[in-house]
Parts: C-alpha cells; sequence; structure tokens
C-alpha cells in the first residue's frame, strides 16, 4: 500500500501512513499539524535535503489519544517531509502540512 495524500491549495494531508513522504518541492509552510491514532504515536518532520541524514525539524510525540500536536515554521521555504521508520504511526494517524502564500 502507499500513504493516502489529500492536497488543496493550502494543505496537504497525509493518511494511512505506511511509507515515507516528502514534498516534491520547497514550499512555503506555516506549520505542521500531527493528529495521532494512538497514546504514543509519534512522527519526527524533517526537511529533505542533499545529506546523508535529513535534519529532524519537529518531533511530535502524542500522550492522549487524538490530541493534535503542532508545530509552526511561519511561512518559510521548506522541502519537509517523514521516515515512516523513525516514527510511530497507528490507523487513524494523520500528518498535515498548513502552507502558506
Amino acid at each position: 500500500m502507499a500513504n493516502t495524500v489529500k492536497t488543496t491549495n493550502r494543505t496537504i494531508e497525509v493518511s494511512a501512513i505506511d511509507s515515507n513522504y516528502s514534498m516534491g518541492t520547497g514550499l512555503n509552510v506555516h506549520s505542521v499539524h500531527f493528529i495521532p491514532g494512538a497514546v504514543d504515536d509519534v512522527v519526527d518532520i524533517v526537511e529533505i535535503s542533499t545529506e546523508t541524514t535529513d535534519p529532524v525539524k519537529a518531533r511530535l510525540m502524542a500522550d492522549i489519544t487524538d490530541e493534535p500536536r503542532t508545530v509552526y515554521f511561519g511561512g518559510q521555504r521548506l522541502r519537509l517531509g517523514f521516515v515512516f521508520a523513525n516514527g510511530t504511526f497507528t490507523a487513524g494517524s494523520k500528518v498535515i502540512f498548513n502552507l502558506s502564500e
């Protein structure tokens, strides 16, 4: 299977997470919102780079089911994503990239 990705003008929503995700190009990112499916779900948001290991920009971790976590980037032009193996995702987990102009 593959991640389910829904895109609008201002959001990229990744659900049914079972593999890595990377934005195709750099975009102006306002925030990243993580909706966990269970307690202890975690996602490391990385900046995609030419380095051997992409630098972690934020770690979003749940301690209560369905308690969303958000990190703000203030409209910076970034190419973000996550590595499936570095996170914990259960059914219902979503990562939402909110874009700015």
